[in-house]
């Protein structure tokens, strides 16, 4: 599948999707939301993958000024009239149209892993974070997707995963990803480890037989 159909695929099913996040707060969103134990107030925050605004609009609740940049064209016009106080974009993490050293808090929520290119939307946050600030991810885990890849498993290349979430009613096709892609000698360049957490989330992902497996996992890091 091209790239540009990974990013766009979400516009078949945006509103399925927001109507289903409320699965994903026992689990992945709590662990996300108590890595911010910090105040929000007066800081430039960006979201990556901003999907329907609903983080951004959270941060924007909480004092933050907010950008989100979101792959999805019907996702950025939902965004957008639903939560006109934070501002949106089009764009993809690997190259963003955004100043350096200019925001105090990146986050990043189920979106890095769409991306073939991990490492380069790691170094965009590098480069659009001050030195000193905060960035918080939470993405699929690299052993859900090795799982998950129906033929040719290979945890080192880069195979289409395909993931029935939600108890079916979406079924998503990303790239797999290495836990190196993450966490390379170009990560640790830029950023300090603050705080790692992995975990399950049945069945807003799909739990393949009886195995329990971990299916995200959550990063707190500062900017160098």
């Amino acid at each position: 599948m091209e790239d540009n159909k990974i990013n766009k695929q979400y516009n078949n099913f945006d509103d399925i999707y927001s109507d289903n996040l409320a699965v994903q707060d026992s689990m992945g969103n709590r662990f996300f939301y108590q890595t911010i134990n910090f105040s929000l107030e007066g800081k430039n925050i960006l979201d990556v993958g901003s999907g329907d605004g609903s983080d951004c609009n959270f941060y924007q609740k909480s004092g933050g000024v907010v950008i989100g940049i979101e792959p999805s064209d019907n996702f950025v016009k939902s965004a957008r009239d639903k939560y006109p106080e934070c501002k949106f974009i089009v764009g993809v993490g690997e190259k963003m149209p955004l100043a350096s050293s200019f925001f105090d808090v990146v986050f990043s929520k189920y979106a890095i892993q769409t991306s073939p290119e991990v490492p380069s939307v790691m170094s965009e946050i590098a480069r659009v974070l001050k030195t000193g600030g905060l960035f918080i991810m939470l993405s699929k885990h690299p052993f859900r997707q090795f799982l998950e890849q129906n033929s040719d498993k290979n945890y080192f290349k880069n195979n289409i995963t395909t993931s029935n979430i939600y108890d079916g009613k979406i079924t998503l096709h990303e790239p797999s990803h290495s836990f190196g892609e993450y966490f390379n000698k170009g990560f640790f360049d830029n950023f300090d480890l603050l705080d790692y957490k992995e975990w399950y989330d049945f069945p807003a992902s799909e739990q393949l037989g009886n195995a329990i497996h971990p299916t995200f996992f959550v990063i707190k890091a500062r900017r160098r």
